[in-house]
């Protein structure tokens, strides 16, 4: 009886240092996707690293991480490229993807703020037709990323951003745009990502926007 009690509790025990050991593979598997992503700079490159992410996500079906950032990339390859007749496409994956990054993660200010840059490309595609259906719901996004995690930097520059493009009879502002610029540089400099694949860009971005806020 003491011999299968033992065993029992050994067994447990194994099961619970399984689940708290992080998945070294998965880790590292991120850890090269994310390398250089600072240093992309045209549609292609984030398209090839998206790539990267989609075949992680394959594999880690429970990781929220590869989904959330095949839908940054996705965005950024909208940003960046010049073939207009992309836009949808590259739009929709972003958008089918961060929904599922939602699905294994729920309430993640992160995602949010993605959210709400995906519901930005929508209006970008189409400003007249899609103006009116998307800013709601963008700035919906960005209120419950703010909500879940005010000290989120992303979420200040995404507001920032918004109010400097955005033209003034629609909401626009550039004074507010400086001002919640700086609050986004502040808070980049206190930011401290959970663990180093998580989230954490913007800082750089924010600065450029920062700079044209300025002008």
């Amino acid at each position: 009886m003491k011999k299968a009690l033992s065993i029992t509790t050994l067994f447990l025990f194994a099961l619970l240092l399984q689940a708290q050991t992080p998945n070294e593979k998965f880790v590292k598997a991120m850890e090269k996707a994310l390398s250089g992503i600072d240093t992309l700079k045209t549609a292609e490159q984030w398209l090839a690293t998206s790539n990267n992410f989609e075949r992680i996500a394959q594999k880690e079906t429970k990781e929220w991480l590869p989904h959330y950032y095949v839908a940054f990339c996705q965005t950024m390859a909208f940003n960046l490229s010049q073939d207009k007749s992309m836009y949808e496409l590259f739009a929709k994956r972003a958008d089918d993807f961060i929904a599922k990054a939602d699905a294994l993660n729920p309430e993640n200010s992160e995602i949010y703020v993605l959210k709400s840059m995906i519901s930005g490309l929508y209006i970008r595609i189409n400003p007249v037709v899609n103006g009116q259906k998307y800013s709601p719901i963008a700035s919906l996004q960005l209120e419950k990323a703010k909500s879940l995690d005010p000290e989120n930097p992303r979420v200040y520059m995404q507001e920032g951003v918004t109010l400097l493009f955005t033209p003034p009879q629609w909401g626009g502002d550039k004074v507010k745009a400086k001002a919640t610029l700086e609050t986004a540089a502040a808070k980049f400099e206190a930011f401290k990502p959970v663990t180093n694949i998580y989230p954490n860009w913007g800082k750089k971005t924010n600065d450029r926007f920062l700079e044209m806020a300025n002008k």
